[in-house]
Order: C-alpha cells, then structure tokens, then sequence
C-alpha cells in the first residue's frame, strides 16, 4: 500500500545511464542524486513483482524503465538490499532513510528511497557502496 515500509529483507532496483557509472561499469554516487524537483529517489520493488509478474523479476523491472525512460546501451540497473541500504547509511551518518512503496497507475511495484536530501552527497555515496547486484539491460 502507498506509504508503507518495504522490508529489510527485500530489494530495490534503481536505473543508472551510463553517464552516471564509472569506467568498470559500477554506478557512481551521482546515480542516487535526487533529480531536480524530486522528493526522493525513484526504484523498482523487486520483491513486489516476484508476487506479482508470472516474468522474472530483473526483466519486467527492465521493461518497466524501458516504458519510462529511453535507455543507453550502457545503462545497468543497480539492485540493493533495503535494510543494509538504511543499516549503512545510519552507521555511517545517523541519518535515517525511509524506502517506502509509491505506487503510480501503470507501475504498482514504484518505490521510492526517501530523506536522502539532507546529506545527498555523503549518502548517495555510502548508497553506491551498498550496491547487491548490477545488471544490463536485456
């Protein structure tokens, strides 16, 4: 439901372009810059569309950003556990992030990473140090 906490043990996927990713390929802290008039950073729940999606989820999330956005040939998509997302960024800072459900019309399983503005560079780094998992799109 809007609003509510994802789970610790759940994941987050967020788009990259290949602008925002360093020569190995790894998303560089700007990937987790809040885009101008932003409130927070924009993700996929993964865990959501295992539910939900007879499609393996790293797909549909691609084809979910394919229908939002137009997509680099270089452009990965970062996935990242919720809870040692939030766990880091609190040890390292004592800033706490919220990872909360956002549901739009055509995308049930939008997410968002929340309280990231208030120390963005610091956090979007420590965000880039708690990335699970990469992947290109299909």
């Amino acid at each position: 439901m809007k609003g509510d906490h994802l789970p610790g043990n759940d994941h987050v996927v967020r788009y990259c372009p290949g602008s925002k990713l360093a020569e190995d390929g790894a998303p560089l802290a700007t990937a987790f810059y809040l885009r101008r008039n932003e409130k927070y950073l924009s993700v996929e729940w993964m865990e959501y569309l295992q539910q939900h999606a007879k499609d393996d989820p790293v797909k549909k999330v691609a084809s979910i950003f394919k229908e939002k956005l137009n997509i680099g040939s270089t452009a990965r998509m970062a996935v990242l556990n919720v809870g040692n997302m939030r766990h880091h960024v609190k040890t390292q800072t004592a800033s706490t992030i919220r990872v909360l459900h956002e549901p739009g019309k055509n995308d049930p399983a939008h997410a968002g990473i929340h309280d990231t503005a208030q120390d963005e560079m610091i956090i979007a780094e420590l965000i880039t140090e708690t990335v699970a998992a990469l992947y290109p799109f299909p």
